[in-house]
């Protein structure tokens, strides 16, 4: 019949205490102060020395192998979002949005592809949200009331076609994630084009559409490493 092992909570507990009650009886009654806090400098350090050797001892093989294949993931995980970031052509913006994802350290190119589309797609519904609450304003220009109303359906379409292209990557039809958000992105453009429509206005989205292109243009270029 197998023999239960104790815990191992219960298993360092018990070495503290031993440890404790033999440090009680060692420690001379008639060491003079300077001597006796010495010798516990020394016991603390001896008892920190032994945890330190039974927290690798006392593991086994399963939980090291465990520990080592954690880093090493994230370690690979940080490679390959820096390999698919670096001909993207916003690098930096590339590897700051994939990174926010906590999947991303685990993710394959595809699941890098994946997590940068759904970076434009959180993109696009936030700016079509901002969008909206401008509308609220009952004092806008008349002029810009429809610039932005044209927005908001630019961008309406826009989440639409970014979440055609995830449909589309995960059927493995690469050129149709390129068309898709090709589309998605000229959406955007349109929304900026209709500022300068008449003379004298600017545009209140420039900064925004800006963002939505380059986070698009990021996808398409990770998605190419899948073709």
């Amino acid at each position: 019949m197998a023999t239960l092992q104790p815990p191992l909570s219960t298993t360092y507990s018990r070495l503290y205490i031993t440890l404790f009650r033999t440090h009680q009886r060692l420690t001379p009654p008639h060491l003079n102060p300077p001597q006796y806090i010495k010798m516990e400098q020394h016991s603390r350090i001896f008892i920190l020395f032994f945890f330190f050797v039974c927290f690798f001892f006392f593991l086994s093989p399963i939980q090291l192998c465990h520990c080592f294949s954690v880093q090493m993931n994230v370690t690979v995980g940080e490679d390959l979002i820096e390999k698919a970031c670096h001909f993207t052509p916003h690098a930096d913006m590339c590897q700051a949005s994939l990174q926010m994802d906590p999947n991303s350290g685990q993710a394959d190119m595809e699941g890098l592809a994946v997590i940068a589309l759904k970076v434009a797609l959180a993109n696009a519904t936030d700016n079509s949200k901002h969008i909206s609450q401008m509308l609220n304003n009952s004092t806008l220009d008349p002029f810009i009331e429809q610039c932005l109303s044209d927005c908001v359906e630019q961008y309406s379409d826009s989440i639409d076609q970014i979440e055609d292209a995830l449909a589309a990557i995960a059927g493995k039809d690469y050129h149709d994630v390129n068309d898709w958000v090709n589309a998605a992105i000229a959406n955007s453009e349109t929304c900026e084009q209709g500022f300068t429509e008449k003379p004298g206005y600017e545009s209140m989205m420039t900064q925004r559409n800006v963002v939505f292109k380059q986070l698009c243009l990021n996808a398409l270029s990770i998605t190419q490493h899948l073709q």
